[in-house]
């Protein structure tokens, strides 16, 4: 008789029945599962004040097995062992990042500030503008430029993220339905 696998996981309480659901999938059998309540508290000191805190824990702790000399055991292995190694593609892009963001509230910041700033208001182009408007306006085009460009070319940085989400999806889900299928 062989010696049976045995693995343990810990979760959140929400998901124990879809991740019992997921590794029976994968010919592993429930063997025990324990939940957990830790709770601490402890008094600490944060400047004059003493300040109770308490922090708690909550988790299940699934144990399951199972026997490598089941059938199709190789195939259910190398099935959950794909299953695993698919790699979620990340969050999707931002529209907007952190640099972008700043350099388009630094531009807009300027342009619309320079309208209320101490200046000469009198000084003009040529062309009897106010300098002062011209110069709003050469400070707010950048940042007007960024924010179309940037909603412009999103869906373009959308698709290939969707893509990769979509054959992720796809990959799991065939894995998933053909260990099904052995179990």
């Amino acid at each position: 008789m062989a010696v049976k696998e045995i693995k343990s996981i810990s979760v959140a309480p929400a998901v124990e029945r879809d991740t019992i659901n997921l590794w029976q999938s994968f010919g592993w059998e429930l063997k025990s599962n324990q939940e957990i309540k830790n709770k601490d508290s402890r008094i600490e000191r944060r400047g004059d004040n003493l300040v109770s805190v308490t922090e708690t824990e909550h988790y299940v702790k699934l144990t399951f097995e199972r026997d490598p000399e089941r059938q199709n055991y190789a195939e259910l292995k190398s099935l959950e062992d794909r299953y695993h190694a698919q790699i979620h593609p990340g969050p999707p892009p931002k529209r907007f990042g952190l640099v972008f963001s700043i350099l388009i509230g630094a531009s807009l910041f300027f342009g619309i500030g320079s309208f209320t700033r101490l200046g000469n208001p009198v000084a003009r182009f040529d062309s009897g503008v106010p300098l002062i408007i011209i110069m709003s306006l050469i400070l707010i085009t950048p940042g007007i430029l960024m924010i179309v460009s940037r909603i412009r070319s999103y869906p373009k940085r959308l698709q290939p993220w969707e893509a990769d989400l979509d054959l992720y999806t796809k990959n799991r889900s065939e894995c998933l339905e053909r260990a099904k299928s052995l179990v």
